[in-house]
């Protein structure tokens, strides 16, 4: 290795730190806590008339994305019995629009219009409205296959009584869902894309109802009722709406990832939750993490004397960038720290210390033959690297897999431990081999003993 490419290494590492440390310290940032450590808003979630245990757990998995995909990570999501679902969310602000999201059962229907009446209409008041009871399962259910009248809202402020057919097409028949800005009524619309199978039966839906009009319904609240101009085989459409930013991307998150199969209590049971474990066990994982710090370092200093510093060094590196990477992910994407977030940092400790060893033990081994540490350190790196890339990859693939099949908190240990194995590698290349490299020009550390040799080489090597 040359002086330009050594320096240009550390050069990078400094740059990340930079890049990484300048919007936290702006911004005044710093981790997010979990459940465990700064406590939430627990939901229960109470199923209504009579379910049985696969739809609770079905209803738990699209509750659980609904609440991935709002990034609030580290959800603790998980059915009760036969007929309830326990939502245990950390530290969020807006309750309310969490509650809509992860309780709106998103119940979307396609139905023709058959009549639509306004006040100065002569069946207008005789017409009676259909009111859903959510509370009713059966009856609420049993809607879908008949003719309902809802109210609808006009532009120009009338209330409309609109009469509508049976369910002809479900929302099933959505593959994704995204909110867009509506250029021609303005606010907001979502835009959707109907699966392979659904776009034949969509298509045979609006040929069947040309110059008619079609109701997207989504519990039992009219969307919009458009005429229908031509038979659409594009296999998208559009939601149109008085909705808000807000409205549209959560009414489109609710509809890309699935209606509920259950209906829920419309008053979920909240509680607002303290933490799980508290100040004092965030602490006391502090306290063992530098504890066992401590340890690992005191362990260098012992076996490999001068280079034991170097470990020091590489070892503050690690603890920067894996606070800086925390503390990004919490303000960016609402990651959480939870306790097992911090043993997997801590358990980290150790993955960093083995690739210092494996490396410094390769060095030590060349200095005993005789060779200067400074002729020692690229051939030793060398050697010690494929070592590093097939320990750590091994745990990553552990930690990855770990991560997909786990739930809650034990992500949290998973991801913690995967990204410390990417930073080991990262920084034993960029750090701590140009680190040696420059202290190797030092005379004090081609001596055998201050490397931890403990008998003088029998030869010297420039």
């Amino acid at each position: 290795m040359k002086t330009g490419r050594a320096l240009a290494y550390l050069a990078i590492v400094a740059v990340v730190l930079l890049g990484m440390y300048i919007p936290i310290i702006i911004g005044g940032f710093s981790p997010k806590l979990g459940l465990d450590l700064e406590g939430g808003v627990s939901v229960t979630l109470q199923a209504l008339g009579d379910v049985s245990g696969e739809q609770v757990e079905k209803a738990a998995n699209i509750v659980r994305n609904r609440i991935n995909a709002l990034g609030l990570a580290e959800p603790v999501v998980a059915a009760q019995g036969n007929n309830r679902i326990l939502v245990q969310i950390p530290g969020i602000q807006d309750t309310q629009r969490v509650l809509d999201i992860i309780g709106s059962t998103a119940q979307l229907q396609f139905r023709e219009v058959l009549e639509v009446l306004s006040p100065e209409s002569e069946n207008y008041e005789s017409t009676e409205v259909t009111v859903p009871d959510p509370n009713d399962a059966e009856a609420y259910q049993a809607l879908k296959d008949q003719e309902i009248v809802l109210e609808k809202e006009s532009p120009d402020g009338e209330v409309l009584k609109v009469r509508m057919g049976p369910t002809r097409l479900t929302g099933d028949i959505i593959s994704s869902a995204d909110a867009a800005v509506d250029n021609e009524k303005g606010g907001y619309k979502i835009n959707f894309k109907l699966t392979d199978d659904a776009t034949p039966l969509f298509a045979a839906l609006t040929q069947e109802l040309l110059q008619k009009q079609l109701a997207i319904v989504l519990d039992y609240n009219v969307e919009s009722f458009p005429t229908v101009q031509s038979a659409i085989e594009s296999g998208e459409g559009v939601i149109t709406g008085d909705f808000t930013r807000e409205e549209a991307r959560d009414l489109a998150l609710v509809l890309k990832i699935g209606a509920l199969p259950v209906e829920f209590d419309p008053d979920p049971l909240v509680e607002n939750i303290s933490a799980t474990l508290g100040r004092d066990s965030l602490r006391q994982g502090l306290i063992a993490g530098m504890a066992g710090l401590i340890l690992v370092l005191l362990y260098m200093l012992i076996i490999y004397r001068g280079l034991g510093l170097v470990t020091f060094c590489s070892l503050s590196v690690f603890g920067l960038l894996v606070y800086g990477i925390v503390t990004l992910l919490g303000h960016y994407i609402e990651w959480n720290l939870t306790l097992a977030g911090i043993a997997g940092i801590i358990v980290s400790i150790g993955i960093s210390a083995d690739s210092s060893v494996v490396y410094f033990e390769r060095l030590k081994e060349e200095v005993r033959l005789g060779k200067t540490l400074r002729s020692s350190v690229d051939r030793g790196f060398k050697s010690a690297w494929r070592t590093m890339v097939t320990a750590d990859a091994t745990t990553f693939i552990t930690a990855f897999i770990l991560w997909i099949l786990a739930a809650g908190s034990v992500k949290g240990f998973a991801f913690t431990l995967g990204i410390a194995t990417i930073l080991d590698l990262f920084i034993m290349y960029f750090f701590t081999h140009p680190l040696v490299w420059f202290v190797s020009r030092l005379q004090t550390y081609n001596k055998p003993h201050f490397v931890g040799v403990g008998r003088e080489a029998q030869g010297s090597e420039s």
